[in-house]
């Protein structure tokens, strides 16, 4: 009997061609998080006839249109911008305006809230060169690469998953990954320039900027006011003080981790940047109502609720 030669399959290193630490990685400025359970984040088919068209409100939503299909006029103010096949465009908060179909049109919709935390640090926070201010389109358009183009043509295949937010949130954050390796910092600049100077709105601002700075003080550099003008700005729009605000933000973030499964008080610790475990439980306690091992308990205990709840009978 002939016997063919069996080789062993070797596993990949998980470290291999990576970073140990996420921290230390040259693609992504921070460790990867899933997107913010407070984000509002969905993509909708848009499909128009020839001669149709659609009205997009003024309001808080930052809107990116993908025509994977067809030609659309947008239309904003006095201004005009066509988009054709395997191209897209950012409009940023605040912007009415309405998209008419040249040809009949296959596109999807991606809207969401201006601050998009499933990175530690906004994803547009870093990425962007000092000379973004050059870029004179109203509404700049970029072309699709043709690994975007296969995200966004296999959305909506599995029927089943099109109205989960999670999945919608999980395809929101690839899709922004890869934009930040498939694109130069310069088209990204181009691209996202709507949101990522919002000089006419402090509150964008700061949501977008505030987990880059250490403390008030460098927020207030950030935003080129100095500090006692940035907090009355801040007082005005937020209707608290900074620091308590931002207080607030680093623990919802440290709820979400533990509710995503981290169970390390040591990681956490390093992570938000408690020296001590004392220290650490006693902000947990001031802004948690509980200790982190009380957090991690229950988080444990929600999980195991949700399995039992799932299990077939």
């Amino acid at each position: 009997m002939d016997f063919s030669h069996r080789s062993q399959f070797r596993e990949p290193l998980s470290t291999k061609g990576c970073a140990e630490e996420c921290r230390d990685c040259s693609t992504f400025p921070a460790p990867f998080r899933r997107v913010g359970e407070a984000a509002h984040c969905y993509f909708s088919p848009l499909q128009l006839r020839a001669g149709e068209e659609i009205d997009f409100s003024a309001d808080q939503i930052v809107r990116f249109v993908f025509v994977l299909s067809g030609e659309l006029s947008l239309r904003h103010e006095a201004s005009r911008v066509d988009v054709g096949t395997l191209q897209c465009l950012c409009v940023g908060p605040g912007r009415h305006f309405v998209a008419f179909a040249q040809h009949d049109t296959q596109a999807v919709v991606l809207t969401l809230v201006q601050h998009i935390g499933f990175c530690e640090q906004d994803i547009f926070g870093d990425t962007m060169p000092p000379d973004t201010e050059r870029f004179t389109e109203a509404v700049p358009v970029l072309p699709i690469h043709q690994n975007l183009q296969r995200l966004l043509s296999d959305l909506f295949a599995i029927r089943e998953l099109n109205n989960c937010i999670r999945y919608h949130r999980m395809k929101a954050a690839e899709m922004f990954m890869m934009i930040r390796v498939l694109y130069s910092t310069t088209e990204q600049a181009r691209f996202f320039r709507a949101i990522v100077h919002p000089d006419n709105d402090f509150q964008v601002f700061v949501r977008n900027n505030y987990e880059r700075a250490r403390g008030v003080g460098e927020l207030a550099a950030l935003a080129g006011m100095s500090l006692s003008v940035f907090k009355r700005h801040f007082t005005e729009q937020f209707h608290d003080s900074v620091y308590h605000w931002m207080m607030q933000q680093k623990a919802l973030r440290i709820l979400a981790d533990i509710r995503d499964g981290e169970r390390s008080t040591r990681a956490l610790m390093n992570k938000y940047g408690f020296r001590h475990y004392t220290q650490f439980s006693r902000f947990c306690k001031n802004c948690l109502q509980a200790t982190p091992a009380q957090l991690i308990a229950a988080a444990g205990q929600r999980l195991q609720v949700n399995k039992k709840s799932e299990a077939p009978r």
